[in-house]
């Protein structure tokens, strides 16, 4: 019997960034103590959601904890 491998298959991307991306992912990335390549993982995440959700008509906003909307997030077309 063969065992079944779970290893996660990895792509490596490269991409370019401005000198002011670089540096706002760097922050993040100190900021947040996650890598920067934990940050795209998740901003990818977090994109998918957001277009999911607007294809469904949903709005996406930041409120504060009673509740009262702050901002609304707009995805570009």
């Amino acid at each position: 019997m063969q065992a079944e491998s779970s290893a996660v298959t990895t792509r490596r991307v490269n991409i370019v960034l401005s000198e002011k991306a670089h540096a706002e992912l760097n922050r993040l990335s100190n900021e947040s103590k996650r890598s920067m390549t934990e940050l795209v993982r998740l901003s990818l995440g977090l994109m998918k959601m957001a277009l999911e959700e607007t294809k469904l008509g949903n709005r996406i906003v930041v409120t504060t904890a009673e509740g009262r909307v702050l901002k609304e997030i707009i995805l570009p077309d």
